[in-house]
C-alpha cells in the first residue's frame, strides 16, 4: 500500500513539474537562440515563456524578461540597418517596451543579472531620451494637428519619465519639466527644474552646456508668474547668471564661437528677464535704477535695454527719461515706441506747465508757463508724427495726434487724422 501511495505522489508531482520544466526550457531556448544570433527566435521563445509566467521559477522569469528586452532591441537595430519599414512600424514601441521588460527583470533578478540589466538600461538611456525629445518637439509644433500634438506629448511623457528613471540627469529633468509645463502642472515642472539644476551642479558635463540658462529661465518664470514671488525669481536668475559665467570661464581662454554665442544669448535673456521684473515691481525701483545702469554699461548698444531704462525713469525724472529714449532712437530709428513715449512725456509736461499757468497769480509768470506748455506740445506733435510714419496703422498714435493737433489749433491736421481713424475703424 505504501508503495502505491509513493507512486501516486510521484505521478501527481510530475504533472506539476512538466509545465514548469516546459516553460523553463523555453527560456533556455531563448537564451541559446540569442547567443547564436537568432534574435527573432529568442524573442519568440521568451514571449512564449512569459505567456505562462506563473509556471516559471523566479530566476527563469527574470531571464525571460531580460532576453525578451535584449532580443527586441536587436531586432529593432536590424530593422533600422536594413530599412525594413514594415518591421520598424511593428516595433515602434520597442524601446519603451524593453525598458518595462528590464524593470520586470530587475525586480526578480539575482545580483549578477541585476548588474547586467543596469548596464543595458544605461545603454538604453540615450535612445529613450532622444525619442522623448523628438516627441516633445512634435508636441510643440503648431503646424501639426491637435490630436497629433496631444499624442506626441503623451509619448514624450512616457519616454522622458523612463529616461529620468534610468538616470536622473540634468537633461532628463529639464525635458521632463517641459512636458509638465505643457500639461499645466507647474509644481511638478518646478520640481524637475530644481532637480535639473542640482544635477548639473553636482556632475557638470565635460563640455559646458550653456543652454542651462533656459532651465533657470523657466524656473524663474514659474516663480514669478505662478508663485508670484519676485524675490525668488530674481534669486534663480542671479544663480543662473553665476553658473553661466563660471561654466564659460571653465571653457578656457579660447572658447569656440558656438559656446561664445550660447553664453551671450543666455546671459542676455536672463538679464532681460531680470530687468523686466525690476521694471514691473515698484518695491524694487531703487535697486532697479542701479541695476539698469550696470546693464547699460554691459550692453551699450541694446535698444530694448535703453528703452526699458527710459520707461523706468519716467516717474523719477521725465527729462532723463527723454534723454534715455533719445539714446534708444540713436540705436534704432526704425521702431516707433521710443518716439511715441517721448511724445507722451512732452505732452504730459505741456499739460503740467499749462496747469501751473492757470494757477499762476501774475500774468507774466502765466504767459511764460503757457509758452513752455506750447513748446512741449509742439515737440510732442513732432515726435508723435514720426511714430505715426513708422507705424501708420496704430490707432493710439492717430488718436494722440488728433488731440495734439486740436490743442495746437492745427484744424486741418486734426481733420486729416480723424479721417485716418475712420478709415482704420471701417476696414
Amino acid at each position: 500500500m505504501r508503495t502505491i501511495q509513493n507512486l501516486l505522489v510521484t505521478f501527481l508531482m510530475s504533472l506539476f513539474l512538466v509545465p514548469v520544466l516546459g516553460q523553463n526550457s523555453q527560456v533556455s531556448d531563448a537564451i541559446q537562440a540569442y547567443h547564436a544570433g537568432d534574435y527573432q527566435k529568442a524573442y519568440d521563445r521568451a514571449s512564449d515563456a512569459l505567456a505562462g509566467i506563473d509556471a516559471l521559477s523566479n530566476d527563469f522569469a527574470a531571464a525571460a524578461y531580460y532576453y525578451q528586452a535584449k532580443s527586441r532591441i536587436q531586432l529593432l537595430r536590424l530593422a533600422m540597418e536594413s530599412g525594413d519599414k514594415e518591421k520598424l512600424s511593428e516595433m515602434h514601441n520597442a524601446l519603451i517596451d524593453s525598458y518595462y521588460d528590464y524593470g520586470e527583470a530587475l525586480g526578480r533578478a539575482d545580483n549578477q543579472l541585476k548588474a547586467d540589466i543596469e548596464a543595458d538600461l544605461e545603454a538604453l538611456y540615450n535612445p529613450i531620451l532622444q525619442t522623448g525629445l523628438s516627441a516633445l518637439n512634435t508636441a510643440g509644433d503648431e503646424r501639426q494637428p491637435v490630436h497629433v500634438r496631444e499624442a506626441a506629448l503623451q509619448a514624450a511623457k512616457g519616454y522622458l519619465e523612463a529616461a529620468h528613471d534610468i538616470s536622473p540627469t540634468y537633461l532628463a529633468g529639464d525635458l521632463l519639466s517641459q512636458v509638465y509645463l505643457a500639461e499645466g502642472d507647474s509644481l511638478r515642472a518646478l520640481e524637475m527644474l530644481t532637480e535639473s539644476i542640482n544635477a548639473y551642479k553636482s556632475a557638470p558635463p565635460d563640455d559646458a552646456d550653456l543652454l542651462m540658462a533656459y532651465v533657470f529661465f523657466r524656473k524663474a518664470l514659474i516663480e514669478r508668474f505662478m508663485l508670484h514671488d519676485h524675490g525668488l525669481a530674481l534669486s534663480t536668475i542671479h544663480d543662473g547668471q553665476q553658473l553661466l559665467k563660471s561654466e564659460y570661464e571653465r571653457a578656457g581662454d579660447a572658447p569656440g564661437p558656438a559656446l561664445k554665442q550660447s553664453f551671450e544669448n543666455g546671459m542676455k535673456d536672463l538679464t532681460g528677464f531680470e530687468l523686466d521684473i525690476y521694471l514691473n515691481d515698484p518695491s524694487l525701483r531703487d535697486i532697479a535704477i542701479g541695476r539698469f545702469r550696470e546693464v547699460i554699461v554691459a550692453y551699450p548698444g541694446d535698444y530694448d535695454i535703453h528703452l526699458a531704462y527710459a520707461t523706468l525713469l519716467e516717474k523719477e525724472d521725465p527729462l532723463l527719461a527723454i534723454d534715455a529714449y533719445e539714446t534708444a532712437i540713436s540705436l534704432d530709428e526704425s521702431r516707433d515706441l521710443a518716439f511715441f513715449n517721448i511724445a507722451a512725456l512732452y505732452n504730459n509736461l505741456g499739460s503740467d506747465y499749462y496747469g501751473e499757468g492757470l494757477a499762476a497769480g501774475e500774468q507774466a509768470a502765466a504767459d511764460s508757463l503757457f509758452h513752455e506748455a506750447d513748446q512741449c506740445f509742439r515737440k510732442a506733435y513732432i515726435y508723435m508724427e514720426e511714430a505715426h510714419r513708422l507705424n501708420p496703422g496704430a490707432l493710439e498714435t492717430i488718436r494722440a495726434l488728433i488731440q495734439l493737433a486740436t490743442t495746437l489749433g492745427l484744424d486741418e491736421k486734426a481733420e486729416y487724422y480723424i479721417r485716418k481713424e475712420e478709415e482704420i475703424l471701417n476696414n
